[in-house]
């Protein structure tokens, strides 16, 4: 406990450091303390991003592991018996859950009820925060198969993309809100606004918070990196995050408002030329698909 403690004191000194070079507002000292007190990320979803390659389809560990969290396992049992997934015969456990849905599909089931919780009370923006993170997960999974990625491990960098937004607005509600209520003509705006209210930006805040959780690196690396353009560089993974967080501004679902939203298939054109056009489900099926993965998570 004593070298969590040490190790977590020290990412909270380097989290200063890097607050201090980033913008000239915000209290720099505060604003890494004042993450640290958020809740710890679900220990389950941590068990379950940490399984190895050759557990991920391990359904007794999975379930195992769900089951630790017994609240949990009885929201993903209520998720599976609801419309959205129209099984003609109750799902009665948690195995046969997983035995009906496939591990991958219980574990972005479990992912999505965590960010949930995390999104509960942090105010009258979380709405559309929450929207753009589903959305933008829905398309990561559509894309991953293209950039050679696990569909879940597109799914859980889409949903936590955009989680220091969820970090600012619980932990500095009367700063941010100005900065959400706000409309903008680009990103580049709303992220200089955010370092000059805050000295950091939500991408920031959100691989801090990443790196203090412990979770896989290349989560915080989309959080810290999912507004830069497009490099040929960029792990397969950042490319489709990068692609997936445009691509759902231009469905409509961005977390602030912009001047205008950009048209999905000319931002798809310019972010991904290499994409054929029937790779991706049309804007309209992919806003039918978010809001019917929206009502099952109200």
């Amino acid at each position: 406990m004593q070298n969590r403690s040490r190790s977590a004191e020290r990412r909270v000194h380097r989290s200063r450091a890097s607050a201090t070079a980033v913008g000239t507002g915000g209290d720099t000292v505060l604003i890494p303390v004042k993450l640290c007190n958020l809740p710890p990320f679900h220990a389950v979803i941590t068990k379950l991003l940490s399984l190895s390659e050759a557990n991920r389809f391990d359904v007794r560990r999975i379930v195992a592991i769900v089951e630790g969290d017994p609240a949990l396992a009885a929201e993903i049992l209520f998720i599976s018996n609801s419309s959205f997934f129209g099984f003609p015969a109750r799902v009665q456990s948690l195995s046969h859950a997983v035995a009906l849905l496939g591990t991958d599909c219980v574990r972005q089931l479990a992912m999505t009820v965590a960010m949930r919780e995390l999104a509960r009370g942090a105010g009258p923006f979380v709405r559309s925060c929450w929207c753009h993170s589903v959305a933008c997960a829905l398309i990561a999974d559509k894309l991953a198969p293209i950039f050679g990625c696990s569909l879940e491990q597109a799914y859980t960098a889409g949903l936590l993309h955009d989680v220091g937004r969820l970090g600012f607005l619980r932990s500095y509600p009367s700063e941010i809100s100005p900065v959400f209520a706000a409309e903008y003509e680009d990103v580049d705006q709303v992220i200089a606004e955010e370092r000059r209210v805050m000295n950091a930006s939500h991408g920031e805040a959100g691989a801090w918070l990443i790196e203090y959780w412990t979770l896989p690196v290349g989560l915080r690396d989309t959080c810290a990196q999912h507004h830069d353009e497009l490099q040929e560089t960029d792990s397969p993974i950042l490319q489709v995050i990068k692609i997936a967080c445009r691509l759902a501004d231009a469905t409509g679902y961005s977390a602030v408002r912009f001047t205008s939203q950009a048209d999905y298939q000319e931002t798809l054109q310019s972010v991904a030329p290499h994409v054929a056009k029937h790779a991706l489900p049309s804007e309209e099926a992919v806003r039918t698909e978010v809001e019917s993965r929206l009502s099952v998570f109200r």
